[in-house]
C-alpha cells in the first residue's frame, strides 16, 4: 500500500515559532533608546539571569563581563544609528560560568518598530569555548616546541664541550635526546587521554629501564607524587643524570643497587637516591661536571627547589626537595 505523500498545511503559531528558535539558542528581545528599557523573552531572561520581562538597559550592561563591557557598549551605541546589519559578541558574567552571546540585528530605523528596536541574542558559548581550547592548545604547543629546541641546543653544546671523541659525542647526545622523547611521549599521552598530571613513579621507571640489566634498581615513589605535563622534561633530565652518573661512577657501574624513593612531606616533595658502598672511582662524581650543573639549573631555577649530594663510606646519596605548588 502506497504511503500518502499529500502535503498538508502547517499552521505556524507564535508559540511554535518561539519554541523552535529557542531550541536553536536564539533569544528575542527589544529595547527602547529613549527610555533605556529592554523587553526580554523567556530564553533571554535566562541568558541575563533575571526574572523580569522589562528591565533597565543599564542593569544589563552591568552584567556584561568587565573585559568585554567597553567594546560591547561602543558596538551597541553604534547600532542605534548605523542602518546596516550588526553582529558583536560578548560574555555575560565571568569565570567558568560566563555565557557567550552574539547580539545580532539591523541598526538604525530599519530594525525599529515604534519606540522599540527589535533584535536577537544567539548563544555561542560552545563555539567560543572550543575556540579558546584550540588557542590554548596552540599556545601550549608553541611553548613546548620552543622549550624542546632550547633544551636540545643546550644539551648539544654541553655534550660537545665534554665529548672526548666523535662516537662518544654521538652516543651521549643520542641517549639524552632519547630521554626527551620518552618524557614527551608520557606528557602527550596524558593530554590525549585527559589523564592530567604524570605519575613520577611511571616516569622514573621508564627512564631507568635501560639500566636494569645486571643491576638492582628499586623505584618506590608514592602514587600521590605527580608532575604536570609542562614539568615532565625537567624530571626526566634529573632521573637521567642520576642514572648515567651512577652507571659511570656509582653502584650501577658494578652491578650494585640504586634505590630511588619519593614522598610528599607537607608542601614539598622529597626525592632521594641512595646507592650501595661507593666504588673507588666515586670521587669523580663530585658535582663539578656538566651533569651536576644541569641538575642545579633544573632543580633550583626551573623547579624552585634545592638539593645536595654526599659521598661517604656507605655510598652515594642524593636528596632534593621541591615545592608541590
Amino acid at each position: 500500500m502506497a504511503e500518502d505523500t499529500t502535503p498538508t498545511e502547517y499552521e505556524w503559531t507564535l508559540a511554535s515559532f518561539t519554541d523552535t528558535i529557542h531550541l536553536g539558542g536564539v533569544a528575542m528581545w527589544a529595547w527602547s533608546p529613549s527610555r533605556r528599557l529592554a523587553q526580554l523573552d523567556g530564553l533571554c531572561r535566562e541568558f541575563w539571569g533575571t526574572a523580569e520581562t522589562v528591565v533597565p538597559i543599564d542593569e544589563l550592561f552591568a552584567k556584561v563581563n568587565p573585559e568585554d563591557r567597553h567594546g560591547m557598549m561602543l558596538d551597541w551605541h553604534a547600532s542605534a544609528t548605523d542602518p546596516g546589519p550588526y553582529s558583536f559578541d560578548f560574555r555575560i558574567g565571568d569565570g567558568s560560568d560566563a555565557r557567550w552571546v552574539s547580539a545580532r540585528g539591523v541598526g538604525g530605523d530599519t530594525g525599529q518598530v515604534g519606540e522599540w528596536v527589535q533584535a536577537i541574542f544567539l548563544d555561542i558559548t560552545d563555539r567560543k569555548r572550543a575556540e579558546e581550547a584550540e588557542h590554548l592548545l596552540t599556545a601550549e604547543l608553541e611553548h613546548r616546541v620552543s622549550n624542546m629546541l632550547t633544551v636540545a641546543r643546550a644539551l648539544t653544546a654541553i655534550v660537545a664541550r665534554e665529548a672526548k671523541s666523535t662516537p662518544n659525542f654521538a652516543e651521549d647526545l643520542s641517549r639524552r635526546f632519547g630521554v626527551l622523547h620518552e618524557a614527551t611521549s608520557l606528557a602527550t599521552r596524558s593530554h590525549k587521554h585527559d589523564l592530567g598530571d604524570v605519575r613520577l613513579q611511571n616516569l622514573a621507571e621508564r627512564i631507568l629501564s635501560p639500566y636494569r640489566d645486571g643491576a638492582n634498581v628499586d623505584v618506590a615513589i608514592d602514587g600521590s607524587v605527580t608532575v604536570e605535563p609542562g614539568r615532565v622534561n625537567d624530571y626526566a633530565m634529573i632521573f637521567h643524570e642520576l642514572a648515567t652518573n651512577s652507571a659511570k661512577y656509582g653502584a650501577l657501574s658494578g652491578g650494585g643497587t640504586l634505590r630511588l624513593h619519593g614522598v610528599i612531606e607537607g608542601d614539598e616533595m622529597r626525592l632521594t637516591s641512595d646507592e650501595g658502598v661507593a666504588p673507588s672511582k666515586a670521587d669523580k662524581a663530585d658535582g663539578t661536571g656538566f651533569g651536576s650543573r644541569l641538575l642545579k639549573q633544573t632543580i633550583e631555577r626551573s623547579l624552585r627547589g634545592r638539593f645536595h649530594r654526599t659521598i661517604d663510606g656507605s655510598g652515594l646519596h642524593f636528596e632534593m626537595m621541591v615545592p608541590t605548588e
